[in-house]
């Protein structure tokens, strides 16, 4: 069989990394004698065969073979951390490994990948939260290794470039590698040695958010399936539309990763995490500092939603129109973000965005476009472009530019709703614009302690409804059996507009039920201004 003795080279590789990291669970080796052993397993497989990279330069395809096989055996020996964390992660990128196979005619990968998967599929019974058995240095680093050479095994041969041979491989390994580069960046940023361990990895902040170990560890299985389906979708229907989803990826896990990193690391407080490090540094580079994230995003939006517009148009980009992209996009990039920076799109708070935020994008998106239109006619006399082009272009631009705003606060908002609830359970009493608005700051500040059960609210119409989520469970009346029923700590009155005298009333029957009563004050009051001792 010609994938014998190509697996019997993986499994002596594989086998060489497992010896070293046996050792280092018994003797607790130091790092550059692990890479050492991890270099000597990788030159293994690739002096067989297996690299990847331009074959005319042969020293950087070698070169970059080494980098790829040892960072990804390190990431998963990385993302070791938590019960099930690893494992499931290899399973998943196993069964990926397994389909690109089968899709692409690729006999090793399959049979190798089909093993792999199997056998960690066996070892998750028992490694997942509460584990039975822990995988070690040995397990995760043989898991990685073996996953890493499988990727590109044959990949070198059939791909026509470099960056198509390493788009299903990084795609198929996405939550490694994002974990990997997070935990270096910000380690990097705060002065912290990147191979010294800690309970900062993206999976410790999520616990650390509220979530629990198995959800959290869901997560990333979802985050993995998601990137894998990618990567399948990109070898049965060609690369383009595969390619565009992969950026949107690497935007998706840059905002998720700047969410991360200002979240208290398990197992730290807010005051160690501020006296070692300089701030939060990743999250202010990201997300706050000049806006210097925001306009980068945008610029690749720019130039996404135009190529995804001829996509769509042609269905596909036939190569005749290939020029007509690349001599647009230097005159739409600086005029749709000088439109956005004229209507105040780099000015909010990406998590607080509202329906006057989305109305000026709206304008900025509509004004950027049809200037654009305008322009490319006077500078080439809009020869050889379509009309119906820009006009996809700007419902795409206005899409994505909507989406990824917004995406900020929903990855905040959806963790919110799957973190552990912590705190006073507390029924807000007045489900209408006082009461919504005290439940957003109570999801927003965490330090207030509180857990929304729920509201109570006299109008019947409200009745059975939610906000935000949160279920409106009656009126008045019935507050002590709510109370009782749904274990309620304290009552929060929302009712700004009543009267002394029904104020007075509502008190009353708050105190009656034995929880605590707290009266959220009139919004006149927030903006009085304060008088002077």
């Amino acid at each position: 069989m010609p994938e014998q003795p190509g697996l019997v080279i993986l499994v002596v590789g594989a086998g060489l990394v497992f010896l070293v990291g046996l050792i280092d669970d018994v003797v607790h080796l130091k790092p550059y004698s692990k890479l050492i052993g991890q270099i000597v397993a990788a030159c293994v497989v690739i002096a067989n065969g297996v690299v990847i990279g331009p074959p005319s330069v042969p020293v950087v395809a070698v070169f970059l073979t080494l980098l790829w096989i040892v960072g990804i055996t390190n990431a998963f020996n990385l993302l070791d951390n938590m019960d099930g964390l690893a494992a499931g992660t290899a399973c998943i990128a196993g069964m990926f490994l397994f389909l690109a196979g089968i899709m692409s005619g690729n006999g090793l990968m399959a049979l190798g990948a089909a093993s792999l998967c199997g056998a960690t599929l066996g070892f998750l019974w028992f490694n997942f939260h509460p584990a039975k058995i822990f995988m070690g240095d040995s397990g995760s680093l043989f898991l990685g290794f073996s996953l890493a050479t499988l990727a590109i095994m044959g990949t070198g041969d059939q791909a026509t470039n470099l960056f198509l041979a390493l788009l299903i491989p990084v795609l198929v390994l996405a939550v490694p590698i994002f974990d990997t580069t997070f935990v270096a960046l910000l380690r990097w940023l705060n002065g912290r040695s990147i191979s010294q361990g800690g309970k900062d990895h993206t999976s410790h902040r999520l616990v650390a958010f509220g979530l629990p170990q198995r959800t959290t560890v869901l997560v990333f299985y979802l985050m993995s399936l998601m990137c894998g389906t990618v990567a399948l979708l990109g070898l049965k229907y060609g690369m383009l539309y595969p390619s565009i989803l992969a950026v949107l990826i690497v935007i998706v896990l840059w905002y998720f990763g700047a969410f991360l990193s200002g979240l208290v690391s398990y197992g730290e407080t807010a005051q160690q995490v501020l006296a070692k490090s300089r701030g939060f540094g990743l999250h202010l580079v990201l997300m706050h500092k000049k806006r210097i994230g925001e306009v980068i995003v945008d610029c690749i939006l720019i130039g996404l939603s135009f190529t995804i517009a001829y996509a769509i148009r042609f269905d596909g980009i036939p190569p005749m129109y290939v020029p007509l992209i690349v001599q647009a996009l230097p005159i739409l990039i600086p005029l749709k973000l000088g439109a956005f920076f004229y209507f105040g799109l780099y000015r909010g708070l990406w998590r607080y965005i509202g329906v006057p935020d989305v109305i000026n994008i709206v304008k900025a998106v509509t004004l950027s476009s049809v200037l654009g239109v305008v322009l490319v006619t006077m500078v080439f006399r809009f020869e050889g472009y379509s009309r119906s082009v820009f006009v996809i272009d700007w419902m795409v631009l206005l899409l994505t530019v909507s989406a990824v705003r917004v995406l900020v606060r929903l990855i905040e908002e959806t963790l919110s709703s799957w973190a552990e609830k912590r705190g006073k359970r507390l029924l807000i009493l007045g489900a209408g614009d006082a009461g919504e608005m005290a439940l957003r700051e109570i999801r927003n500040n965490s330090q207030l302690g509180y857990v929304p059960i729920g509201f109570v609210d006299d109008n019947r119409d409200k009745w059975g409804r939610s906000i935000h989520g949160v279920p409106i469970l009656g009126s008045r009346p019935q507050l002590g059996a709510i109370v009782k029923k749904y274990h309620v700590q304290e009552i929060l009155v929302a009712v700004p507009s009543a009267d002394r005298a029904t104020l007075k009333s509502i008190l009353k029957d708050c105190r009656e039920t034995g929880a605590d009563v707290q009266v959220m004050p009139k919004t006149a009051a927030l903006v009085t201004p304060a008088v002077a001792p």
